[in-house]
């Protein structure tokens, strides 16, 4: 089996590059694997178009959920990937990884890629008024969610999971803007003010966050999570309750599954998907369409 890992360093504020040395031997006890490490951002997409059509039989994203997010977008073509993926978690949330039971250690990580099961796995396309498009594999997140990952983009010293934690209670104590969204999930019309609209295939974002925590992979479904304007007070005691998707019980909260939704906003929104800014408010988009898209993934799990 010819293996390709595409390896991000600068994943988990630059740590993961240590771990170069250990995934090389733990490879070996296999049959060993090439590695390549990406450079810049958006680099894991080429990598992995290119070791698509090199032929190789598992191609591997090492790094966090940003690398996984890139590496798939490099595999889906017209809907679909021909080429098995794999995951080694060395980022800072490894939400994919964990939502699909994958061993967040490294060391059990590498072992699964030679002796997995491969399992089809759900996407997600999210398509812009602009027609710019882009697939997702765990999470989306529109509004207050995606200020959220803004805010992730300037801590350096704070890792992991409490980065995130680190960032939500930034977002909530200096960003507060509500947005009237005219949406559509599937047949159903709703027009409301609201903080957030989250979206999950998998369960968990942020490293420990359960927004979504009924979504599964490979069912065909979307869940969303929407949440309406509240005060900042609320938003802590949701967020605590978040952490064991409990929140879903509240009166602010509306959850739903769908196979496709429209959102339009009176705003310019942030957007992120998988934890990567899909758009800025600065670059004014204000309507997106996400679509199931079933069996989309080859994943060794």
């Amino acid at each position: 089996m010819r293996v390709k890992i595409i390896m991000n360093p600068w994943s988990d504020q630059r740590r993961a590059g240590r771990r170069l040395a250990q995934i090389e031997t733990l490879t070996r006890r296999y049959g060993g694997a090439d590695i390549v490490l990406t450079e810049r951002p958006e680099h894991a997409v080429k990598l992995a178009r290119q070791a698509a059509d090199d032929g190789y039989d598992l191609v591997v994203a090492a790094g966090g959920d940003g690398t996984v997010h890139e590496v798939v977008n490099g595999l889906v073509r017209g809907g679909q990937s021909d080429t098995a993926m794999g995951v080694i978690p060395i980022g800072s949330g490894n939400d994919f990884a964990f939502g699909l039971g994958i061993p967040l250690e490294i060391e059990g990580a590498i072992e699964r890629l030679y002796t997995g099961r491969e399992r089809r796995v759900d996407l997600g396309r999210v398509e812009d008024g602009n027609g710019r498009f882009r697939y997702f594999d765990n999470n989306f997140g529109m509004g207050m969610d995606a200020m959220v990952v803004v805010r992730t983009e300037s801590i350096n010293r704070v890792y992991g999971f409490f980065m995130y934690l680190v960032a939500v209670f930034q977002t909530i104590a200096l960003y507060y803007q509500r947005m009237r969204v005219d949406a559509r999930f599937d047949d159903e019309k709703v027009s409301q003010e609201t903080l957030l609209v989250a979206m999950g295939i998998g369960p968990r974002g942020g490293g420990g966050f359960f927004l979504t925590p009924d979504a599964v992979q490979d069912d065909d479904l979307i869940q969303s999570c929407t949440v309406s304007p509240i005060s900042r007070l609320h938003m802590i005691y949701l967020l605590v309750k978040s952490l064991k998707g409990r929140h879903v019980t509240s009166k602010y909260v509306t959850m739903r599954q769908n196979r496709r939704i429209t959102l339009k906003s009176d705003i310019p929104v942030a957007i992120h998907i998988d934890g990567e800014m899909f758009a800025y408010p600065h670059d004014n988009v204000r309507q997106v369409t996400v679509t199931s898209v079933p069996g989309a993934l080859r994943v060794i799990v």
